[in-house]
């Protein structure tokens, strides 16, 4: 294990520099060193880790794996670091700002969960969530007013200059009022043509999903039908009739495991798409981008 004090800021400052310019020179100009300044520091520092953080192509500097490991971990711990020299400073810079976009998939149980994990982590952090549908914020998100969007994967068309990367799997569900008549007996989604359904908007991200599901079973969209993905506009409806709603199962959990409302047994394995954070592919190793992906959990999702 390696000992804390073997390890300095000013080697940590030369990593990050070095590894996001990919060039030495640029990581001492950066610093305001010398160039055989820098390279002492990252030497004194890979002998310290034991590993070799940098592979030398001509005068570029090319990272290894353990390098990119150590980056989001160094980031965070000066990013804390600097935090707490601000608070008991007079002269505290302003917080940073991190803005969140959140689909529905995520809005009411993700997200809200990342945030508190990251606030505890860098108190001085102000944290924007926006919410809404897939085409409204990821122009939001390419033209610069969030840093990032969480939810379920947009086409592949719409990411054009962005990144996505994967955290869990989530699935269509066919969610119910506790007591409904679907529920205790096996269901055919046949049977769905007797009852009102709400179902995700056309600019849903999940809207593809559930229109092809809803084909391939011979039923389609119904006409007269109600569009939401909104919980707290769905589950009133839900309460007060027997409607049936088509959701991500992300978006129903706290309803149905609070026993308000309840997932009808249906088979939508071939509805299972990644959620996961969208940024800018400049941005996914920006060190707030950094802290609220290890906010993040591993993975959750559907059962």
């Amino acid at each position: 294990m390696v000992q804390p004090a073997n390890v300095t800021l000013k080697q940590l400052r030369c990593f990050t520099q070095a590894h996001h310019l990919r060039s030495l020179a640029e990581a001492a100009g950066a610093l305001g060193i010398t160039q055989s300044a820098a390279s002492r520091r990252l030497g004194d520092l890979e002998e310290a880790l034991g590993t070799r953080l940098f592979e030398r192509v001509g005068r570029r500097l090319v990272p290894t794996p353990p390098a990119d490991l150590l980056l989001r971990y160094a980031e965070a711990a000066m990013l804390q670091l600097n935090t707490g020299l601000d608070l008991v400073t007079d002269d505290a810079p302003a917080a940073a700002t991190l803005a969140i976009g959140a689909l529905p998939t995520v809005a009411s149980t993700l997200v809200p969960a990342a945030v508190l994990r990251l606030r505890a982590k860098a108190p001085r952090f102000v944290v924007r969530i926006e919410t809404g549908a897939g085409d409204q914020l990821l122009p939001r998100l390419r033209a610069g007013h969030l840093d990032v969007v969480i939810g379920r994967m947009a086409p592949v068309a719409a990411l054009d200059g962005l990144e996505f990367e994967p955290l869990y799997a989530d699935r269509l569900a066919f969610v119910v009022r506790a007591g409904h008549p679907l529920l205790g007996r096996p269901v055919e989604i046949a049977q769905f043509g007797r009852y009102p359904m709400i179902v995700p908007p056309a600019n849903a991200v999940i809207r593809p999903a559930v229109e092809t599901h809803l084909m391939a079973r011979g039923i389609g969209l119904p006409d007269d039908r109600i569009e939401t993905t909104d919980a707290s506009v769905a589950e009133p409806l839900l309460l007060a009739s027997d409607a049936i709603w088509a959701i991500s199962r992300g978006v129903a959990a706290p309803a149905v495991n609070a026993g308000r409302l309840a997932f009808l047994p249906v088979d939508t394995a071939d509805t299972v798409g990644p959620i996961g954070l969208t940024t800018r592919a400049d941005d996914a190793g920006r060190t707030e981008i950094a802290l609220l992906r290890d906010a993040l959990p591993d993975r959750a999702g559907a059962d």
